[in-house]
């Protein structure tokens, strides 16, 4: 039974009862007829917006506390082996 089967399905016991798709599959109403729409206006592709150089992809991983964090780690870490070897 598919997800959508059991949105509909009636839990009889020992087995499930799935009501019939009744959804109007006439799909000429969304693709001759009337003005087309999609929901989204343009795609994101890499013609409409800024393409970031090393130094820009570098600051923009930078912006976030998760590789702040894991930056600082490694920092820390190096600073141990460093004084492990003196």
């Amino acid at each position: 039974m598919t997800r959508e089967e059991a949105l509909r399905a009636e839990d009889m016991g020992k087995y499930f009862r799935v009501s019939a798709d009744n959804r109007n599959l006439n799909y000429d109403k969304y693709f001759v007829e009337g003005k087309v729409q999609t929901e989204a206006g343009d795609s994101y592709t890499s013609h409409n917006t800024r393409l970031l150089d090393m130094e820009g992809t570098v600051d923009k991983l930078l912006t976030t506390e998760y590789v702040r964090e894991a930056l600082a780690r490694l920092k820390g870490t190096l600073k141990e082996v460093r004084n492990a070897g003196s």
